[in-house]
């Protein structure tokens, strides 16, 4: 029985550590709300130019209602941040640990898979409808019937 506790204890041990570990990772890698205003306006509107300052891509997503205003440019991004704000553009994320940091890689993979989603938010709250990733002809897939093309 002695053994059975001491190696539970073992693993409860080893799994302590190996968390402290990976949130350690995490804020070493952990991107602050400027680099992520940066990371959307460079994605959402296709940047071919530089990429504004953390400011000023901060101030940009703040005006267009897209984070809060009271965000911070140096203050890390946590996984519930980033949650509440990738809900508003319609992309659905649940995190298992809301107040853990994300780290930069994480973002960008997930914002360059829902690309789509970042460029018709910010077509919509521009005025211009829906973003150029959209085909606006005629086509079966825009429900126009065969007889159309006669």
């Amino acid at each position: 029985m002695r053994r059975l506790i001491t190696f539970g204890f073992c693993i409860l041990l080893v799994a302590s550590v190996a968390a402290a570990k990976q949130d350690n990772v995490q804020g070493h890698d952990a991107i602050t709300h400027g680099e992520f205003a940066q990371l959307v306006m460079e994605i959402a509107l296709g940047y071919a130019e530089s990429t504004p300052d953390p400011t000023t891509a901060l101030e940009k997503l703040q005006r267009w209602d897209l984070v809060p205003v009271t965000w911070n440019e140096h203050q890390k991004l946590t996984h519930g941040e980033l949650s509440e704000v990738l809900a508003q553009v319609g992309i659905e994320y649940l995190p298992a640990r809301p107040q853990a940091h994300v780290s930069r890689t994480f973002v960008t993979t997930l914002l360059w898979r829902q690309t789509g989603k970042l460029r018709d938010y910010v077509a919509a709250r521009l005025v211009h409808g829906f973003s150029a990733n959209h085909v606006l002809d005629a086509g079966v897939d825009r429900a126009v019937s065969p007889s159309d093309y006669d």
